[in-house]
C-alpha cells in the first residue's frame, strides 16, 4: 500500500464498498459518505472494511458529476482475510480487512453440513489471524437427539461452535454479544441461511433470503460483501454464498493447528498414508484425506503471489 503518512493529518474512514468510479465509506457515528479514488489508488486492490484517510474536498482534479470528496490513503492493515484466486491473473480474493473474527456458516440440512469447508475456512482465520466460529444453522430442523457427529473432530479441537435456530430465535445471544464493539465476517454455502440468520441478528434489515433450487443448491442472495452495522456496537460483513474456499498458496505451516491429531511427520508428508489403513488407528479417516487435499493445494503457489 502507498505510504499514508504524508496525508496523517485528515479524518479517517471505513471503505465499505468499491464502485467503479467511486467508493462508499462510514465516517465516524457510522455516517455514509461517497468519495472518489485519488489516481495512486485506482490501481490498489482495495477491499471492505479498509480504513482511509480521506480529504471533504478533491486533491486532485475530479469531474462535477462525480463526488467530491477523495480518498487519498489506505491504512496499514491489521489484518487481511482472503483466500487463493482461481488462477495466475488473481492469486488472491481479498475478503475483508480489519475484521476480529470469522464466521462460518454450517446447516444441519439443505445444504448438508461439509466439515472440509470448515476446515478450509479455519484456514483463512488462521492465515489472517482472526478469530474462528462455525455457526450451525437450520438446528430445528434435526431432532434434538441428533448430537451432529460431523462436528466431533471440529469440537476435540475446541473451536467455538454455536449451534442456532434463526426461526426459533434460539442461540442469537451469544453472537449479539459477540459483535458488541467487533467486526464479524460471515461466510458459508448459499442457502445455508446466512441473509436468515442476519435478518435474526439486525431486525428490520429485511435482507433477502433464497430457498435452495430444484438442483439441491443453494440460490445467491447477496451479491456482494455487505458492511452492517450492528445495535450492539460492532459489524457484520455478510459475504457472497460460496462453493469452496482455496487454500491455494497458503502457508502450509499452518497445517499443525489444522490437524493437531497428527503426528508432524505425518503432516510433513501426508502422501505416502492411507486413509483406509486400519494399522493407522484413524478415529476419523476423512480427516487425513482432508489434510492430503490442503497440503497439496497450498504448494500450488504462482509467483504473482504475495502477502495480499
Amino acid at each position: 500500500l502507498p505510504d499514508a503518512e504524508p496525508w496523517a493529518h485528515l479524518p479517517e474512514a471505513t471503505l465499505v464498498q468499491r464502485h467503479s468510479q467511486w467508493v462508499d465509506l462510514e465516517l465516524e457515528g457510522r455516517q455514509p459518505l461517497r468519495a472518489t479514488l485519488a489516481g495512486k489508488l485506482k490501481g490498489v486492490k482495495l477491499v471492505c472494511g479498509d480504513r482511509v484517510r480521506y480529504s471533504p474536498v478533491p486533491v486532485e482534479a475530479v469531474d462535477h458529476a462525480l463526488p467530491q470528496a477523495q480518498v487519498v490513503a489506505v491504512l496499514p492493515r491489521r489484518s487481511l482475510l482472503k483466500r487463493g484466486g482461481i488462477d495466475d491473473r488473481e492469486p488472491w480474493q481479498l475478503i475483508c480487512a480489519n475484521a476480529d473474527e470469522l464466521w462460518i456458516c454450517a446447516a444441519v440440512v439443505d445444504p448438508p453440513l461439509r466439515p472440509g469447508l470448515l476446515e478450509r475456512a479455519y484456514a483463512l482465520a488462521l492465515d489472517a489471524g482472526l478469530a474462528f466460529r462455525i455457526i450451525v444453522t437450520k438446528r430445528d430442523r434435526a431432532s434434538g437427539k441428533d448430537t451432529l457427529p460431523e462436528l466431533d473432530p471440529v469440537r476435540e479441537m475446541g473451536l467455538g461452535i454455536v449451534e442456532t435456530s434463526a426461526s426459533r430465535g434460539a442461540g442469537l445471544e451469544p453472537l449479539q454479544a459477540l459483535l458488541r464493539d467487533r467486526t464479524a465476517v460471515l461466510v458459508g454455502h448459499s442457502g445455508v441461511g446466512k441473509s436468515t440468520l442476519v435478518n435474526a441478528l439486525l431486525p428490520g434489515l429485511a435482507l433477502k433470503t433464497g430457498a435452495m433450487s430444484r438442483y439441491g443448491t443453494g440460490r445467491q442472495t447477496t451479491t456482494a460483501a455487505r458492511w452492517l452495522p450492528t445495535p450492539y456496537g460492532g459489524t457484520l460483513v455478510d459475504t457472497p454464498g460460496i462453493r469452496t474456499l482455496s487454500v491455494r498458496g497458503l502457508d502450509r505451516g499452518l497445517l499443525p493447528t489444522l490437524f493437531p491429531e497428527f503426528p508432524a511427520d505425518w503432516i510433513e508428508d501426508p502422501m505416502a498414508l492411507d486413509p483406509e489403513d486400519e494399522a493407522l488407528d484413524l478415529d476419523y479417516p476423512e480427516r487425513l484425506l482432508s489434510l492430503q487435499r490442503l497440503w497439496t493445494e497450498m504448494a500450488e503457489r504462482n509467483p504473482n503471489q504475495r502477502g495480499g
